[in-house]
């Protein structure tokens, strides 16, 4: 089994799905919705700017780091009327819409409610970052159905590298790389800078949760368990997640989502923790080889897990998966309709996401939630349509 598929930014997968669009009416309301979530807790969920004021803006903007970020958890019984939670604020929506060539108002239950307090007990927390050109909200499928299941989850754009960026009051910062229609073509040095950075954003935003746990008053007080930390992202953003979880002692655990590693350090470092590769069986291009993931997880100790989604695409792992499909359904002349096993793959979407969140869970919960050493623990069992897979079985080239 080859480690070849390179990284399919979702920016680059996107350009022939994007382009083909036909808009819809002007007065045409496209109701859409995210699957159940499988966890029996409601949930609510919070949005935040953060300032680093010990680093620069970068990607050429001018002041400090300036971060969104997103926290999703089990909401407290009794904390009131439910406000849905929207898919994404109003600039964003619109500049995706207006990518999307879709002249539509599109309403998206999230299954979330907006704000309302947390959950009395603390929580395993797991941090999620994003992949290249993407933005948190494109993985609400899986981020709300993981806090369903009893876990604060902790998003964040990575402003500069996010395909769009919608702050208080408005304000939307666009992304240096593109957009989801045309995201520019992307060299391994930058990538690895791009890893750097959004690594010290997640220490950044782990360090202000963790303080929210401990100042008195505060909306977090005693909401989180700081011994039971994990992380997890798709494409650039696993690589991201591999990263935090060998340089920051806190995280207990890592996923890396069908992503692609950089630099010199996969070929040398051994991770001691709980480590999850998941991985899609096909891929929608090749900018970078998947080599250097291989030789990490074959150098990776134990408990290390394998699992490949049979069917699937880079982008099986992404809330396209779902929410496509109920475009072509409710617009038969959307030219995508005919295009969507190429881009997400072949298996029933229920099925694909199902699996997904089984096998997020799976993993977080015998290693994260479990709050036990991970040698007293039996490796979780590969949900449905999910293939086990060893460093045995891999080949560290460059072919597909």
């Amino acid at each position: 089994m080859g480690f070849g598929r390179g990284l399919a930014g979702l920016g680059l997968t996107l350009i022939a799905l994007l382009a083909a669009v036909v808009p819809a009416r002007a007065d045409e309301t496209l109701n859409l919705e995210i699957p159940p979530l499988t966890g029996k807790l409601k949930i609510g969920t919070r949005s935040f700017e953060l300032i680093d004021r010990s680093r620069p803006a970068g990607f050429e903007m001018t002041g400090k780091r300036r971060l969104m970020v997103q926290v999703t958890y089990p909401r407290k019984r009794g904390a009131g009327a439910c406000r849905r939670a929207p898919y994404l604020p109003p600039g964003t929506a619109g500049r995706l819409l207006s990518y999307l060539n879709l002249d539509a108002t599109v309403d998206i239950d999230t299954r979330a409610c907006l704000g309302g307090a947390v959950t009395r007990k603390a929580l395993p927390l797991i941090i999620f970052s994003h992949a290249y050109t993407a933005d948190r909200a494109v993985y609400t499928s899986l981020i709300n159905d993981l806090a369903s299941r009893g876990y604060m989850v902790a998003s964040i754009d990575h402003t500069g590298d996010a395909f769009a960026v919608e702050f208080p009051g408005g304000k939307v910062v666009d992304g240096i790389y593109g957009s989801p229609l045309s995201s520019k073509p992307i060299k391994e040095p930058e990538l690895v800078r791009l890893v750097n950075v959004r690594t010290r954003d997640v220490r950044f935003f782990t360090n202000w949760l963790l303080k929210q746990n401990r100042t008195k008053r505060a909306w977090l007080k005693g909401r989180i368990d700081p011994r039971r930390i994990g992380i997890f992202g798709h494409s650039l953003g696993g690589a991201t997640a591999t990263r935090v979880g060998l340089v920051d002692r806190r995280f207990k655990a890592s996923a890396d989502v069908d992503g692609s590693l950089f630099g010199n350090w996969p070929l040398t470092a051994r991770s001691d923790k709980p480590f999850l590769l998941l991985m899609a069986d096909g891929g929608l291009g090749s900018v970078l080889p998947l080599d250097k993931s291989c030789h990490f997880f074959g150098n990776a100790n134990p408990p290390k897990i394998g699992w490949q989604l049979a069917d699937s695409k880079h982008l099986s792992f992404s809330d396209f998966l779902p929410l496509a499909p109920q475009i072509a359904e409710r617009k038969p002349d959307w030219p995508f309709a005919g295009l969507y096993s190429i881009i997400t793959g072949n298996l029933d979407p229920d099925l694909s996401v199902s699996s997904q969140r089984t096998a997020i869970a799976r993993f977080f919960g015998a290693y994260v939630k479990s709050g036990k050493k991970p040698s007293k623990m039996k490796p979780p069992v590969p949900p449905a349509r999910m293939v086990p897979v060893t460093d045995q079985q891999l080949t560290c080239d460059d072919s597909d």
